[in-house]
């Protein structure tokens, strides 16, 4: 007998296939269970070694020694005509067939039905669960253009791992995902706030296609055990629903694998969609962020908290982002991430502007020698940049969005500057385009709104803010933006609503309470006016927004002087605030220097101290009338009569109405040219538009304040104030008004 045929009459060979699918079984029966107990792979590899060592001692075992009726027994102590190796060869055929069996049912559960079958209803929520998205009849009318063919939205991935933590890590990976996309020119990849609207949705496929504008989804989930990570992804056409591509990336964890996958993922989508790569995209694909896991971790949390635009998530960001630079000096991106953490924390938390603007500024230049070609460093720079060279402000956001050119927050910002400079319609592009990247965001469309407004189109812009709210109804700002657009309907209490519900979502941020001080007082409500002002005073940490309200209710009351000491402190932070501007100069004027004042607004102005040429423009057209006002004070009656007349020319483009528009303006003008019937008809136009913010201290209607016409103006005004007054206490006495934050 040949010693092949022997092993066979021994079983041996039959023994090392059953031996060899056994161990496959116990391997895949260790992975699930180690995941569960979320112990480290090294055990893992510790069972591998055991069956590989095993292997031969098994063959050897099978070679020795035979099954009998009475036990097993050597070989060689084995009658052949009693040995049973053919019934006990057959048994073992048997036992490797239902081991097959069960191998391949493991690997098709594993590896393919969890995927194929999942829909992004089905996934388990490890954070705060999200509120549906709006379903797309809500937001049909809102498209600005078709979803193009290479447009794509990668679904939040589901947690799989045993550690509900994780969903940090995992909304990471994500998030890197869409970041990594986000810089391939010729994909349309929609933004993560929009997409995280689905984290727990019952809405297809197709629905979803619908709501945020594409033509395709990718969808998956992340595992993670140990030091081993398995990420399962798959494309989906939207309208056919069949699957582009699928794959799965099991690997060891460390942060080269998770960016090669990355990497991987993103090229794979982008030659699944017939994408072209440029060799800068493909460079900046393949180029790992930070080799520090946790540096890369904390990244991850503070770009995610940041995203909320709220005082405490904002502190926490800082905290993120400092950590990961401590972990990574080196990692670019969370230089930018504090950057812009910084710079938010001026407006949302009440912190000194040029203060939060001078710890940015280094951490841009850091990321930028770390990476010149960081898309979203010359994002941030470009928001820094001085506001007196907008030129060279405008050509950071374009090298931005050229190296990024899917990076929402680019053409959000970019958008917002073009608004700001006079240039709404230019700004309304950029907005829509990050309006179709990003169709749930509700700070971009917030922006939008205002710009919107801006151009005149208001019920447009209030058509932006309540679908911010219907987005998310616990968003602080969107309340804030409804509020400020109802101050400029001549609605005070509606105002005060709003800004009472965004007080209580963000109580930590000062903008919300100042508001409130200053309409209380507006509305002649002094009880609630002090008690705002106070809780404005505890929490302003920049005596910016307590000095502003304290200036413009001193003034309302007629108390200059206390004004004059609170706009000081204005006045130092920003020089062209024009309220501060203006109750000094009247101070100034009181005190017979009213030169003084005309200094001070040359100084700050310079477009404006041109004798026979000033330049009026968006920043400082207001700031030119009152300037006027005071020039006419110290006699220069021709400096003046050109200021009014190129103010008067320039605000013909501009909407009355609106957060950016000039209200009475027109009615000023006229007063101070000594056109009292062009002044009392313009006046009247504005109060039937809405416009009720006639104050004490507007002293260029003073030449009105005698024309019966004009009394029965302001009594109108001030019996309409008087009812909404009424109001508002009726709703406090009811309990129907939220309470100022403790």
């Amino acid at each position: 007998m040949s010693f092949f045929e022997e092993l066979k009459r021994r079983n041996v060979i039959r023994m090392a296939m059953l031996y060899l699918v056994a161990s496959w079984v116990i391997l895949q029966v260790a992975d699930v269970l180690f995941d569960a107990l979320e112990l480290p792979s090294a055990w893992a590899r510790g069972v591998l070694a055991v069956l590989i060592l095993g292997f031969p001692v098994a063959l050897v075992i099978s070679w020795v020694y035979e099954v009998t009726p009475e036990g097993i027994k050597r070989e060689k102590d084995v009658d052949p005509s009693q040995s049973i190796t053919p019934q006990t060869g057959h048994k073992i055929n048997i036992l490797i067939v239902v081991l097959l069996v069960v191998a391949i049912a493991t690997v098709a559960v594993d590896r393919l039905l969890p995927e194929a079958t999942k829909t992004p209803g089905s996934e388990t929520v490890t954070e705060k669960e999200q509120p549906d998205a709006p379903a797309p009849a809500e937001l049909a009318a809102e498209k600005f253009a078709p979803a193009p063919d290479r447009s794509i939205a990668v679904l939040p991935f589901a947690n799989r791992s045993a550690r509900e933590e994780d969903v940090y890590f995992v909304d990471g990976i994500h998030d890197d995902i869409l970041t990594q996309l986000a810089r391939i020119g010729s994909l349309t990849v929609i933004s993560r706030t929009s997409v995280e609207k689905f984290r727990e949705t019952s809405q297809s496929m197709k629905e979803i296609g619908a709501v945020l504008g594409v033509k395709n989804i990718l969808e998956g989930g992340v595992q993670r055990a140990g030091d081993r990570v398995r990420i399962n992804v798959q494309l989906i056409d939207v309208d056919t629903d069949d699957h582009l591509w699928a794959e799965t990336y099991d690997r060891e964890l460390t942060t080269a694998n998770i960016f090669a996958i990355q990497s991987e993922i993103s090229t794979a989508i982008a030659e699944s969609l017939e994408a072209t790569l440029s060799p800068e995209e493909k460079q900046q694909l393949e180029s790992a962020q930070t080799e520090n896991m946790a540096a890369l971790e904390a990244y991850f949390i503070g770009r995610q908290e940041m995203a909320k635009r709220t005082s405490a998530a904002l502190a926490e960001a800082e905290r993120q982002f400092k950590q990961a630079i401590t972990l990574d000096p080196d990692y670019a991106l969370a230089y930018v991430g504090l950057a812009d953490t910084y710079r938010l924390q001026a407006g949302y938390s009440g912190r000194p502007r040029r203060e939060q603007e001078a710890l940015a500024e280094p951490l841009i230049s850091r990321a930028l020698a770390i990476n010149d070609r960081l898309g979203e460093g010359y994002i941030s720079m470009a928001t820094l940049a001085a506001d007196e060279d907008p030129e060279a402000k405008e050509a950071l956001y374009r090298k931005g969005i050229e190296l990024a050119p899917g990076y929402v927050t680019g053409r959000h910002w970019y958008g917002t500057f073009l608004s700001g400079s006079g240039r709404p319609t230019e700004g309304l592009v950029q907005l829509e385009e990050a309006v179709r990247l990003d169709p749930l965001s509700i700070i971009v469309r917030i922006s939008l709104g205002d710009t919107l407004q801006r151009l005149g189109r208001f019920d447009d812009a209030r058509q932006q803010y309540e679908s911010a709210l219907r987005i998310d109804p616990g968003f602080a700002a969107a309340y804030s933006a409804l509020g400020t657009m109802e101050v400029f309907n001549g609605r005070l209490d509606n105002s005060i609503i709003q800004y009472l519900k965004a007080a209580e979502i963000d109580p930590g941020n000062p903008q919300y309470t100042f508001i409130l001080a200053i309409s209380w007082s507006l509305l002649q409500g002094l009880p609630e006016s002090e008690r705002a002002l106070a809780r404005v005073r505890a929490i302003d940490t920049s005596r910016w927004f307590s000095a502003w309200a304290g200036a413009l209710i001193s003034a309302n009351r007629g108390d200059l002087a206390a004004a004059a000491i609170d706009s000081q402190i204005v006045h130092a932070t920003d020089p062209d605030d024009q309220f501060s501007l203006w109750f000094l100069g009247l101070n100034d004027l009181d005190s017979g220097r009213p030169e003084i004042a005309v200094a001070r607004y040359t100084s700050v102005f310079s477009a404006l101290s041109s004798e026979t040429d000033p330049v009026i423009d968006s920043n400082n057209y207001a700031s030119a009338v009152d300037l006027a006002f005071f020039l006419r004070a110290i006699g220069d009656e021709k400096r003046a009569n050109i200021l009014l007349d190129r103010t008067l020319a320039f605000i013909e483009d501009i909407p009355r109405m609106g957060n950016s528009g000039f209200g009475a303006l027109d009615a000023k003008i006229y007063a101070l040219q000594g056109k009292t019937g062009q002044a009392l008809a313009a006046l009247r136009e504005a109060v039937d538009e809405g416009w009720i913010l006639i104050f004490s201290f507007d002293r260029h209607l003073a030449p009105l304040h005698d024309v019966p016409e004009f009394q029965a103006i302001t009594a109108e005004i001030d019996s309409k104030l008087a009812a909404q007054l009424t109001r508002l206490r009726q709703m406090a006495a009811d309990g129907e008004l939220a309470p100022l934050p403790e």
